[in-house]
């Protein structure tokens, strides 16, 4: 589960131990309203940019958890921060930021993942992603549309699945730096040395974006540790990968979206030219042509930029059922100009997209967040249960396992199909299994279904 961290600790703070998260904790007491026109007019004195942060050149590393702190102080109502479990090769934290209403994580609410920074030195991805957390926290109970979508959907953002490459990307070590730190045995220096002295790139470390169990090793993928896409040596061989697993794994991803750079196109599964079409290709291209449409981006099939395997969001679909995207944002390079690589990017005005873009890059991850929220897209549980009663759903053979605690009567849980989405092109029926104490009960449903249990055996604790 998803544990809440308050802004002391993010501050460096001593806090007391944490309680277990229950349906009956408090949330801090804000003004949304003030708070959220505090926090926009901090960041926008005179000269500063549109973007939420005001910003006007490229985050460091120092920066992105500045300015996660910052919204967390600002918005400990809504903003709750935690270290995904495992540490960097290098020993670093990962921190995910959660926004949305309510102090539980165990709700029923489904999720948005939104990921940055996977590859190190495609620097914009990290801006959108820092920005679009911001957006929801200075703009929550101040615009309809996002305190409408926070009451629905729990987004969680990942700004930098992969600090250790990022470091040395913006510290100037390996501009290029594109994969993580695996180098034995692993130091920074060591990282920061692993360069071809004559294109400039990177040899040192796994494409965090081949490490998933999908494909894993398969064409579009490395196999020699010097290929700037290499594999690694197993799938989830990193501990920045199996971060992205478990928090998948513990969560109802309804959407995920990783951001990239530059290929200026929305892309969805599959990646490899000899793999069918996916059984959601409608699904896939409605949400696309949506997102198509705002940030001015076509939707294409992963495979039609360049052959891939073993990605986050092939294995997330392939696995979960979540609809997993990944956007290239546009440009001439991997971190372009900061102007149009990033306000431009996220608010449609960049030379790349004018003219195409409808609200831009910002607009469009609006779009996912609803999407998934849109129960047409994932699907859902009902029952009736007593008040306090702990539901756990998982799935046989998986290390699939989320929790509901009811409110009471009746509850809706959103969640992803149980029948899962093969990769030769058909559905694998499977179902989930909802338990609570005294009762289990097997219940399958696909995407856009509504499936009623029997829970009248269930003994509340």
């Amino acid at each position: 589960m998803f544990a809440l961290v308050g802004a002391l600790m993010l501050a460096g703070c001593a806090q007391p131990a944490a309680k277990p998260a229950v349906e009956s904790q408090a949330e801090p007491a804000v003004d949304a309203v003030a708070a959220g026109k505090a926090l926009e007019d901090a960041r926008h004195p005179a000269g500063a940019s549109q973007l939420p942060s005001g910003r006007r050149d490229y985050r460091n590393p120092a920066d992105v958890a500045a300015d996660i702190r910052q919204i967390a102080k600002a918005r400990p109502d809504i903003v709750r921060v935690e270290s995904l479990p495992h540490k960097t090769v290098l020993g670093k934290d990962v921190p995910a930021v959660e926004i949305s209403h309510h102090v539980s994580a165990s709700d029923g609410k489904p999720v948005f993942l939104l990921m940055g920074g996977i590859h190190s030195n495609e620097w914009p991805g990290v801006e959108v992603a820092t920005e679009f957390a911001m957006d929801l926290a200075e703009h929550d109970g101040r615009d309809r549309r996002i305190t409408a979508l926070l009451d629905r959907v729990r987004v969680i953002v990942v700004p930098v699945v992969n600090p250790d490459g990022y470091d040395v990307s913006r510290g100037g070590d390996i501009a290029a730096k594109r994969k993580n730190c695996e180098v034995t045995p692993a130091t920074r220096a060591q990282c920061a040395a692993a360069k071809d002295p004559e294109t400039g790139y990177d040899t040192g470390g796994v494409d965090l974006n081949r490490n998933f169990a999908v494909n894993f090793g398969g064409v579009g993928s490395g196999a020699n540790p010097d290929d700037g896409d290499y594999h690694g040596p197993a799938a989830f061989s990193e501990p920045e990968s199996r971060n992205i697993r478990d928090l998948v794994d513990g969560h109802q991803v309804t959407v995920e979206i990783g951001l990239h750079t530059y290929g200026d196109m929305n892309l969805h599964p599959p990646g490899q030219n000899a793999a069918p079409l996916t059984p959601d290709e409608a699904v896939y291209a409605q949400i696309g042509a949506a997102m198509a449409d705002a940030n001015g981006y076509p939707n294409k099939l992963s495979r039609d930029l360049y052959e891939t395997s073993g990605t986050a969001e092939e294995w997330a679909y392939h696995t979960t059922g979540s609809l997993g995207f990944e956007t290239e944002l546009a440009g001439d390079d991997n971190h372009g100009p900061w102007e149009d690589s990033v306000p431009g990017q996220y608010l449609g005005t960049s030379k790349y997209v004018s003219g195409k873009a409808h609200g831009g890059e910002r607009e469009a991850l609006l779009r996912d967040v609803e999407a998934a929220g849109n129960a047409q897209y994932h699907a859902r549980i009902t029952g009736n249960v007593a008040a306090g009663t702990k539901l756990v759903l998982t799935k046989p053979g998986t290390q699939l396992s989320t929790t509901l605690t009811a409110a009471g009567g009746a509850f809706t849980w959103d969640v992803n199909p149980s029948i899962r989405p093969g990769v030769d092109g058909r559905n694998v029926e499977e179902s989930w299994t909802v338990s609570c104490p005294g009762r289990s009960v097997p219940v399958t449903v696909g995407r856009g279904e509504s499936r009623a249990v029997d829970l009248s055996g269930c003994q509340s604790r």
